[in-house]
C-alpha cells in the first residue's frame, strides 16, 4: 500500500535525465524486498504462532517511514 508514495517521492527526488533508471532500480529493489519478506515470513510462521507473525510484518513499513523521513518532511 505504500508503494505509490515511495514512487512519487523517488520520482520527485531525482534529476529528470535519470528518472526512468531510478524508478526501475527502486521497483527492482521493492520486488526483491517483497520476495525475501515472503520467504522469511514463511520460515517464521513455521516456528512461531501465527498471531505473532504480524509483528514481523510491521517492521518493514516502520523502517520505510524512518528511511523516508528526511524526504517527506523537508521544506522545498
Amino acid at each position: 500500500a505504500d508503494s505509490p508514495q515511495f514512487t512519487t517521492i523517488g520520482a520527485q527526488s531525482v534529476d529528470a535525465t535519470i528518472r526512468g533508471s531510478a524508478m526501475t532500480l527502486a521497483n527492482s529493489i521493492g520486488f526483491a524486498i517483497t520476495v525475501v519478506s515472503i520467504q522469511t515470513i514463511s520460515l517464521i510462521q513455521s516456528t512461531i504462532d501465527i498471531q505473532y507473525v504480524f509483528y514481523f510484518l510491521a517492521i518493514g513499513p516502520m523502517l520505510g517511514l524512518v528511511a523516508m523521513r528526511k524526504l517527506v518532511f523537508t521544506e522545498k
